[in-house]
């Protein structure tokens, strides 16, 4: 009999603890399945927030570049994208006329402008006090096929290849005078385009230089011809020289390479090119702009293209990433007709103005130091 009670006892606290082992374990196992479930919330949701933040932080890197210098860009930001899956906008237009824009606070990363002292400078409060001159040209005079059929061309290239074998004045001043009495010529808007600087700044030099010294002949005659045409970039007269409407403009040597256009290469004095001997010569001669409503006295000087990153620049670490992998990939361009500086000229007021990773390339050597504006 006291077997029995001490068996039914037993059996009594054996069935409670698997009653509570069960229970543990069922509690044990909701538990972690919540634990499971809130993890994995966690985990889906929250790198979707950090994606969705950097996104909307960065965006794209927004490039205005100098119109004739798109292709080139065009170029580069493919290989930039592939590289780095950073999205590049291309915004191409007149230099003066796009640091007209920065300076009203358009959006911007990066801005790559020819006459770097007078471009960048227009960008008012948003100038960084820094750039980098990457590479250099020169002007030439564009043309097509089309040109080549006018009754006025033989006599007009004859005058040319005697010029240029010669340097004559007399073949000079044929030249001159049938370009700009005899042909239809777009020359871009001065005053927001540099090519038409350019263009104008040539025509002076030509007057003095072939027509007794006479700084506006050659512009008086161009403003006398009413077959000559403007338009805010040279982009704009590249239609009507692909079809005929138009027979001649100027711009760079890289631009006519890049739109399969013909070109009249002119001698160093006449180019704008980076020949150190005629700089002293560039800046002798002088043309007057508008922008913004003020008058700006802008002297010559080689065609360089210059980098930078605008204040308050959007997604300002893309940009610098741009920057440093267009210097990485300088030699690269000399396919567009277009002369790379091998150790790209940095210029700067303050050195303090200069981003440290841009400063690190000075030191290590990749860029040169090409002193202040004035220098320019």
């Amino acid at each position: 009999m006291f077997r029995l009670k001490v068996f039914k006892a037993i059996s009594s606290y054996v069935i409670i603890a698997i009653i509570l082992i069960a229970i543990v374990a069922v509690v044990g196992v909701l538990l972690l399945t919540h634990h499971q479930s809130s993890s994995s919330v966690i985990n889906t949701t929250a790198p979707t927030s950090t994606s969705s933040s950097v996104s909307s932080s960065s965006g794209p890197v927004i490039v205005y570049v100098a119109g004739a210098y798109k292709a080139v860009f065009d170029y580069l930001a493919k290989q930039f994208e592939q590289q780095t899956g950073i999205t590049v906008d291309i915004v191409p237009g007149g230099s003066f006329g796009l640091a007209a824009q920065i300076s009203k606070g358009q959006p911007v990363s990066v801005f790559v402008p020819v006459a770097y002292i007078q471009a960048v400078e227009l960008e008012g409060s948003r100038n960084p006090g820094w750039a980098i001159a990457f590479i250099s040209d020169q002007m030439a005079i564009i043309y097509s096929n089309y040109t080549t059929q006018s009754p006025y061309w033989s006599q007009l290239y004859s005058n040319y290849t005697m010029a240029m074998q010669t340097n004559n004045t007399k073949y000079w001043y044929n030249f001159f005078y049938l370009l700009t009495t005899k042909f239809s010529l777009g020359i871009s808007n001065p005053s927001s385009d540099p090519e038409g600087l350019y263009a104008y700044l040539i025509l002076k030099m030509a007057g003095y230089l072939y027509a007794n010294h006479s700084f506006d002949y050659f512009i008086n005659l161009v403003k006398q011809n009413p077959n000559v045409v403007t338009a805010p970039t040279t982009a704009d007269f590249v239609p009507d020289l692909a079809t005929g409407k138009l027979d001649f403009t100027f711009s760079y040597v890289s631009y006519a390479i890049s739109q399969h256009l013909e070109y009249l290469k002119l001698p160093p004095w006449l180019s704008f090119g980076y020949y150190p001997n005629e700089t002293n010569w560039y800046s002798f001669f002088f043309y007057e702009i508008t922008v913004n409503g003020l008058t700006l006295k802008i002297y010559g000087n080689p065609v360089y293209l210059y980098i930078t990153i605008p204040l308050n620049a959007s997604n300002e670490q893309g940009a610098i990433e741009f920057v440093k992998f267009i210097i990485d990939h300088v030699q690269e361009l000399s396919m567009f007709g277009i002369t790379p500086i091998t150790h790209p000229l940095l210029f700067y007021q303050n050195e303090s103005d200069v981003p440290s990773q841009i400063l690190n390339l000075l030191n290590q050597g990749v860029l040169q130091y090409g002193g202040n504006f004035s220098a320019v």
